[in-house]
């Protein structure tokens, strides 16, 4: 039972916050941000908590597929690169996260028509708490064939629910690309 826990949630903590925000999203708390499909000329800017694993991907990802993109953290220090496993996990995908440098939400140059796509529901009010100004919110899990709010952090869980996690984050840009 642990294993499927790690597997598919990422922590026991990961559980209780997916259920969490499964049953606030059936009573409605999120259709404020639906998924959206940008305009053709609409950056989509991802944003996650470090910058490392997530939105880093989502980005590359994005732009592979024609999408003008960028990424930024919540939480996170500029400079540093993209987690090593998120690394890997582009480049066996044909994507390249290498020369990836974090930049901290406050430190990014945001434009008035972006698109901003959140992984999780507790960044939708730190994002306008940070940035201050009212932007078109998404979640990444919306997106999903079996939408989900939640898309918790990798960063800390294991290979297994870090290629979940990832393969989660591709899925969702698909249809934001589409």
């Amino acid at each position: 039972m642990n294993r499927l826990v790690y597997e598919r949630f990422g922590s026991r903590n990961g559980l209780v916050r997916f259920l969490g925000y499964w049953f606030l999203s059936q009573l409605g708390a999120y259709r404020r941000f639906p998924p959206s499909i940008p305009e053709a000329n609409q950056r989509v800017v991802f944003v996650c908590s470090g910058n490392i694993c997530r939105s880093p991907l989502a980005e590359v990802y994005a732009r592979s597929l024609g999408r003008e993109a960028k990424s930024c953290g919540l939480d996170c220090t500029d400079g540093h690169p993209a987690d090593p496993r998120a690394r890997a996990f582009a480049h066996k995908r044909g994507l390249n996260l290498d020369d990836h440098q974090t930049v901290n939400v406050r430190n990014f140059e945001f434009q008035d028509t972006d698109l901003i796509v959140l992984m999780e529901p507790t960044h939708i009010t730190s994002f306008q708490n940070k940035v201050g100004k009212d932007y078109p919110l998404a979640l990444a899990g919306s997106y999903c064939k079996r939408p989900t709010p939640y898309i918790h952090d990798p960063f800390n869980c294991s290979s297994e629910f870090f290629a979940n996690c990832e393969s989660k984050i591709m899925e969702a840009v698909r249809k934001i690309c589409d």
